[in-house]
């Protein structure tokens, strides 16, 4: 549990600063950032590999590169979820996934979780 908070705190760090640099991409505070980091690690967990079961067709075809179009797809549900972090559009929410999940995972490496 304390590795989950851990994580999406360093998430909500990564959104924040991908926010910076994705136009379309839009963070009130902190606080909204670590609500959006949750409710993502949520959905990541409850939905991703379902979804990644019901495409797997398209998946094997796009050898897996299709497992990114999913995670935005998470990343702008979540942006609906919450209110604190705003997605103007799926390119936005594309590159803000891929980013902010670049960032979190160099953090998550530093830290050795």
């Amino acid at each position: 549990m304390v590795t989950f908070l851990l994580s999406s705190v360093l998430y909500a760090l990564s959104v924040m600063v991908a926010a910076r640099v994705v136009p379309g991409l839009h963070v009130r505070s902190f606080g909204g950032a670590l609500k959006f980091a949750l409710v993502l690690g949520v959905l990541d967990a409850v939905l991703f590999k379902a979804l990644a079961l019901l495409t797997l067709p398209v998946v094997i075809l796009t050898f897996g590169l299709f497992l990114l179009v999913i995670r935005a797809f998470l990343f702008w549900l979540a942006d609906k979820l919450v209110a604190g972090v705003q997605v103007d559009n799926f390119l936005a929410a594309f590159l803000g996934s891929l980013l902010s999940g670049a960032i979190g995972f160099v953090l998550r490496h530093l830290l050795g979780l």
